[in-house]
């Protein structure tokens, strides 16, 4: 499982509230989970000309925060806003620092933490692991007829032989039987209908 996947399969929503059609997540939980995995995270509130949002009284002011984590780092924005999510044209002090807070916690999303909530999801995906194609499966699920023909030809395809391919290889068979599958019956609804 790769970084963001194990990020990503973080259930946070007992740590989150709702406020009006929105659901937030705490800023000091998001960081405690994220702190977790990359321990040597770090997080910056990015300034304009000294001060810590950037616009003015007729558009309305963003902060932005930027977080660094492993070898990567991402930048995010987010206007100040009212708690209906209206811009405020004239944020006050304790206003910037909430919607500081929510974009770090929306800096964090980017790897992952979190990031099903802003998808509307009610909890993050299972990670799904790694499945081998069995004969069974070639059979039974893509139609196969001649098994030990056609996994010859997909290991001299993938000079490698059928116990052995890993799921880059799994995927890429699976994904050519699809098309072939759909191929096929495309065909037989096309002779019915003739």
């Amino acid at each position: 499982m790769d970084k963001f996947e194990e990020v990503y399969a973080i259930n946070v929503n007992d740590k989150t509230e709702k406020k009006g059609k929105l659901t937030y997540l705490s800023w000091a939980f998001a960081w405690a989970e994220f702190k977790k995995i990359y321990p040597d995270a770090t997080y910056k509130v990015n300034e304009f000309d000294g001060k810590f949002c950037s616009g003015n009284d007729q558009m309305g002011y963003m902060v932005q925060t930027q977080v660094t984590a492993g070898d990567r780092t991402y930048e995010m924005w987010l206007p100040v806003m009212d708690v209906r999510n209206n811009t405020l044209l004239q944020p006050k002090m304790t206003e910037i620092n909430k919607t500081i807070m929510r974009c770090l916690t929306k800096n964090l999303a980017m790897f992952g933490l979190g990031l099903y909530i802003y998808a509307g999801e009610d909890i993050p995906e299972p990670t799904k692991e790694f499945e081998p194609i069995t004969k069974d499966e070639l059979r039974r699920v893509w139609g196969v007829q001649d098994l030990e023909k056609t996994i010859e030809w997909y290991e001299r395809q993938l000079n490698l032989s059928f116990n052995d391919w890993g799921a880059e290889e799994c995927d890429a068979v699976r994904d050519v039987l699809k098309q072939q599958k759909e191929k096929r019956e495309k065909g037989k609804q096309t002779k019915r209908s003739s």
